[in-house]
């Protein structure tokens, strides 16, 4: 895992402390998922985590269903987990069963949150990340990570903060981050980075999720904070339309230079990464 000098804390402080409070409630992870992110780098224990997903049948189905989606594109159906190990890989049933328990992690009070487009955001700003990490040498299952829980802080909002923000979605105003710090004091970057810090997540996802729309210095280095950056910047500008990305913008390219990521290679993360939304979110 890569290092960092970034102290997750230095902008955390800034929350109001009755606020933070409301953190205590947040439930403990699943063992899966912790299971799943301590194995990030080790693979050694891929009969183990097997065994531990058979034993949730409706967990079993979830990931079945998404191994054999046509995202995969698979000549024979996949009938077993160590099956799917086998025909995917580790890192990737990994990332499946890491996306199926996100998508579970907090219950969902009646609110006007668009809870459909918030899955789909992230579960294509990871795929966005995971393949744009193949191509700058970045670990690729942190990658996905990074960028599946990258907006953490917008569902904690949503769960813990609703009746702060229902207006604002009511008037069908989007809630900017200029928003949430006005209302709440902080914003989903700051309550999203002491979630991760409170759930013990991995320094360099915290560094990533507190820092996913900072643009990077000039003088930055590659790092998995710059590329969780660059992958929800261009999921954003994809997503305000249809059509498949044909181009980068030039806002992008300082970002992707760092990274050293081609254009080409860029528009076709997002678009395959798009797709992988599309068919995942249409699943869970």
């Amino acid at each position: 895992m890569e290092k960092s000098s970034f102290n997750c804390n230095q902008t955390l402080d800034t929350i109001p402390n009755e606020k933070l409070a409301r953190l205590s409630e947040l439930p403990s992870l699943p063992t899966l998922f912790l299971d799943a992110l301590q194995q990030i780098n080790d693979d050694r224990y891929t009969s183990v985590l097997a065994e531990k997903i058979g034993n949730d049948p409706s967990l079993v189905a979830r990931i079945l269903r998404i191994a054999n989606s046509s995202f995969y594109g698979r000549s024979r159906e996949i009938g077993t987990v160590q099956e799917a190990i086998l025909l995917l890989g580790l890192s990737r049933v990994r990332d499946i069963l890491i996306a199926v328990c996100f998508s579970k992690l907090l219950p969902m009070p009646k609110t006007t949150f668009d809870y459909t487009q918030f899955w789909h955001h992230s579960m294509a700003v990871g795929e966005c990340t995971r393949q744009l990490a193949h191509y700058s040498g970045i670990n690729q299952d942190l990658a996905f990570t990074a960028g599946l829980l990258h907006d953490i802080g917008r569902l904690i909002i949503a769960v813990f903060f609703h009746n702060e923000i229902n207006d604002l979605l009511n008037a069908g105003k989007p809630l900017s981050v200029g928003e949430e710090q006005q209302r709440l004091g902080f914003n989903h970057m700051q309550i999203g980075g002491k979630a991760a810090l409170h759930w013990k997540f991995p320094q360099a996802i915290q560094e990533a999720i507190e820092q996913h729309e900072t643009p990077p210095a000039p003088d930055a280095e590659k790092s998995l904070t710059v590329l969780v950056y660059a992958a929800n910047l261009l999921i954003q500008l994809a997503e305000k339309t249809t059509e498949e990305m044909s181009d980068v913008p030039e806002s992008l390219r300082p970002a992707l230079d760092i990274l050293a990521i081609p254009n080409d290679k860029s528009v076709l993360s997002v678009n395959n990464a798009r797709q992988f939304a599309d068919q995942i979110v249409a699943i869970l």
